[in-house]
């Protein structure tokens, strides 16, 4: 799209139209010769092609190389999924931090079983800081908020293991400048199986899942869908001290992530960043003797490092995730 020089198109979200309206930055003209400058408009698409992040402008003498990527869609249900964090990768920051809200029912259909109902509510702040090929800085920020209900049931396979499938389904809103589609679709399904063994005072905890999760947008725009497979192990024991009647431990674990199908990162400017393998390393602590705290059981909470692959991720966990 070509527009005169001086001046860049914005999206008027109430109509759907573009306007021209003047550039915050003068725009030179080469002697000789009248300066246009071509617009093409970058997405941000945070929950399936969301977060539309309006007009990233090229505004250089020279039009930049097709090669070039301008898009940047951002990998939301990869951060949901983290809990309570994100990733920084070329500027874009995605920061969605979740609380983790659940009921349980006991002997649900067989005795034994448990039924977890989920309704997770999740915050995410998106913002990406880049500089353009004509020394332009580029600084957009943006928000949404998302519940994604669901259900999981507790099975007891044997005296050691307990199988866990479950679903998920919700919606979100986004907010901020140049919303393209602003309401999305977030769902999640799949299976996780945690089996421990006690030696001493130590409990080994062995856990693995498969998990397909995506996002789609209410309209048009950008959708994303991923399958993990996911293997882990934790080991627990307690510190050796009583604060009342809780007795505190400390857990250390590790997690193997395989994408079957690689995650693709988009990267401003840049090429793609495409994952197969992570791993994680990370440490929780809680209470060896059951307690609750405001309402949740044997709360736990600690932090885990991701990496592998071009991306490392910090962020903050609630016990071993299986």
């Amino acid at each position: 799209m070509l527009e005169k020089a001086g001046t860049v198109p914005t999206r008027d979200r109430s109509r759907g139209e573009i306007l021209v309206e003047k550039a915050r930055a003068a725009v030179a003209e080469a002697p000789g010769a009248r300066v246009r400058v071509r617009v093409r408009y970058a997405c941000m698409s945070a929950c399936a092609g969301v977060v539309l992040f309006g007009s990233l402008a090229s505004r250089a003498q020279i039009s930049p190389a097709s090669t070039l990527n301008r898009t940047v869609n951002l990998n939301y249900v990869y951060a949901a999924e983290l809990g309570f964090g994100g990733y920084s990768l070329n500027g874009l920051t995605a920061q969605v931090y979740t609380l983790p809200l659940d009921y349980t029912l006991h002997d649900v259909l067989r005795n034994g079983w448990a039924l977890r109902i989920l309704a997770p509510i999740q915050l995410g702040l998106y913002s990406l800081k880049a500089t353009d090929t004509n020394g332009e800085r580029i600084s957009i920020n943006q928000q949404s908020v998302a519940v994604v209900p669901g259900a999981e049931l507790e099975i007891p396979v044997g005296n050691r293991t307990v199988l866990k499938p479950f679903g998920q389904f919700g919606v979100g809103h986004t907010f901020g400048v140049d919303v393209g589609s602003p309401n999305f679709y977030v769902f999640l399904a799949g299976a996780r199986a945690v089996s421990q063994w006690h030696v001493g005072a130590t409990t080994i905890s062995l856990g693995n899942a498969i998990i397909y999760a995506g996002d789609r947008p209410i309209g048009s725009g950008f959708s994303e869908h991923y399958v993990s497979l996911q293997l882990g192990v934790e080991l627990r024991h307690p510190l050796g001290f009583r604060i009342g009647a809780l007795a505190p431990d400390l857990g250390v674990y590790t997690v193997y992530y395989y994408y079957p199908v690689p995650l693709v990162f988009s990267r401003f400017l840049e090429p793609e960043l495409k994952i197969a393998n992570q791993g994680e390393i990370g440490f929780s602590i809680g209470s060896a003797t059951q307690f609750r705290l405001l309402g949740l059981p044997n709360p736990r909470i600690g932090a885990g490092f991701i990496f592998g692959g071009g991306l490392t991720v910090l962020h903050i966990n609630f016990g071993f995730q299986f």
